[in-house]
């Protein structure tokens, strides 16, 4: 240190005013409020998204917000395998999605896949069929169902006549098909036998297409399902019925073979 003269003094310690230290029982006192902060604004958000996938179903429809078709909407694919059962998972997101009876191919749809069985018998359609508000068919034998409202898409296994009536006073589309999963559980439909399988899925907070890549009993399919995450699940036509879809907003590439009948029907979602 620089040594001082015999007329000065030198002054150890700090100089000025004390900087103040808080005691470490606050530190932790503000440390716990944020994370219970983060972790209430992280709850409430999952809640509100939960609250829009289930609008149909709980919510009045008069104050839903619609889906409108947006350019920003693209499509997610994915592969995976759940008990030996190899599935192709379709993620359409910011999507607007419909119900349409005849092939869809415009530019601007991103996917598309067969929806309600056709009678062998007549042509019409299996169960309660609607479309923009219009009851084409009525039956109750499949108790899964699809209702989409505004873009919204709800899907249940418990019959659904109130939710369909809801659908057809708000012009919504509807339509019936196999339960493949409830509430978490699978609960495969009767018919035996294997075949290439379709299906739309609740997976958390999306609703989900999943085909399989193999030929499945409906057993396996429905509880590679259930072991995948999906609340909820019903059939989509399967075997080598059509499916469109459109990876990375390019081409629209099919899967299966085309489906000549005046009633073919699809679920399709578009940009």
């Amino acid at each position: 240190m620089k040594e001082i003269s015999d007329s000065e003094i030198r002054v150890i310690g700090q100089s000025g005013k004390r900087r103040f230290r808080p005691p470490s029982w606050l530190v932790w006192v503000v440390v716990v409020a944020l994370a219970v902060a983060v972790v209430l604004v992280l709850l409430f958000n999952r809640s509100s998204r939960r609250a829009v996938s289930a609008s149909v179903a709980d919510a009045p429809m008069g104050q839903l917000t619609p889906v409108a078709p947006s350019n920003d909407a693209w499509l997610v694919v994915a592969d995976t395998t759940v008990n030996d059962v190899p599935l192709t998972l379709f993620y359409p997101r910011n999507a607007h999605a419909s119900l349409q009876i005849g092939l869809p191919g415009d530019s601007t749809v991103i996917l598309a896949a067969l929806a309600a069985d056709i009678r062998a018998d007549n042509g019409n359609f299996v169960g309660d069929f609607v479309v923009d508000g219009q009851q084409l068919a009525r039956g109750e034998r499949k108790e899964g169902y699809c209702a989409i409202v505004d873009g919204f898409i709800t899907i249940g296994v418990t019959g659904g006549s109130d939710v369909l009536q809801r659908t057809i006073g708000h012009r919504g589309s509807f339509f019936r098909q196999y339960a493949l999963v409830a509430d978490g559980q699978a609960v495969p439909p009767k018919p035996k036998g294997k075949n290439h399988r379709r299906a739309l899925c609740m997976l958390g907070d999306e609703v989900v297409l999943v085909a399989s890549a193999d030929r499945e009993s409906y057993h396996d399919f429905a509880t590679a399902l259930a072991d995948l995450g999906a609340s909820q699940a019903i059939a989509l036509v399967g075997s080598v019925s059509p499916l469109l879809y459109r990876p990375d907003g390019g081409l629209l590439h099919t899967i299966g073979e085309s489906f000549d009948d005046p009633n073919a029907n699809y679920i399709v979602w578009r940009r």
